[in-house]
């Protein structure tokens, strides 16, 4: 997470990227409200009406991916997909910094909507983001100032150093908590966690027909960044404030028959 965001500082000229956002505002002022608005509402509504019944700490999992925008990889998705890949980078770069803002912000009241009993503040969300998300894309960008001509073949060990972290990772949490997928079988999480990238196509669909995108390749980009998930955050979030949470509770269980 920490290189992956390094990189993304080292890669791209942030600065230049927000200044395209502004002079595209109509596209990013859309991308925001449907990314921070629109999908976690029905994220929330999905799970209060038709996959009621998941357990509540999962539906905590959903609201942190609804909430969550920017994927990394999305510029590549879009060039896959043939689309215009500096629009995917300008979507990217904004979701990624308001995801850093609007997560803190719009987590609580999320849970709150999806899970009484499960509480967690502004603060112990914001602190995972802005130690491991945004410092390390400010130091990247810094670099990229300082030391233009070191920059690019660092990127490139950079970026090649995370997906192989961010594979082992993905691994690694597969195998920790296989248990916990095999218990979730019987549930629908499978079921919303299919439905939520069709979701967020959708909204993408719906932002690109609203602003009456005409060129194919633009439409193409907001929906597919539209439609991934950033799964950083969502690593942070499952680490700190919940993943510690989780154990304090498993230990306080383990120790409760000891104690009588």
């Amino acid at each position: 997470m920490i290189l992956n965001a390094f990189g993304l500082g080292l890669r791209l000229p942030v600065g230049e990227l927000l200044a395209q956002a502004f002079a595209r505002w109509k596209i990013a002022v859309w991308a925001l409200a449907i990314n921070f608005v629109i999908i976690p509402l029905l994220f929330i509504g999905y799970l209060l009406t038709i996959a009621s019944s998941i357990p509540g700490e999962i539906k905590v999992g959903f609201c942190v991916a609804a909430l969550s925008a920017g994927m990394p990889f999305a510029p590549l998705l879009a060039r896959l997909a043939k689309a215009d890949v500096s629009i995917s980078t300008m979507l990217l770069v904004v979701l990624t910094v308001v995801t850093i803002i609007a997560l803190p912000l719009g987590l609580p009241l999320a849970i709150d909507a999806v899970d009484a009993q499960l509480k967690v503040s502004v603060w112990d969300v914001a602190w995972p983001l802005l130690l491991f998300l945004l410092l390390p894309l400010v130091l990247g960008c810094g670099f990229r100032v300082w030391w233009p001509d070191l920059t690019p073949p660092l990127a490139r060990w950079v970026v090649r150093v995370a997906i192989l972290c961010l594979l082992f990772n993905l691994n690694f949490t597969l195998v920790a908590y296989w248990n916990l997928f095999v218990q979730t079988w019987g549930t629908e999480s499978y079921i919303a966690a299919i439905a939520g990238p069709f979701i967020g196509l959708g909204c993408g669909y719906l932002l690109v027909s609203s602003l009456r995108v005409k060129d194919v390749g633009i439409r193409h980009a907001i929906e597919v960044t539209t439609a991934v998930r950033n799964i950083a955050p969502m690593l942070l979030m499952m680490i700190f404030p919940f993943g510690a949470a989780h154990w304090s509770r498993c230990r306080s269980r383990s120790s409760t028959p000891s104690a009588s």
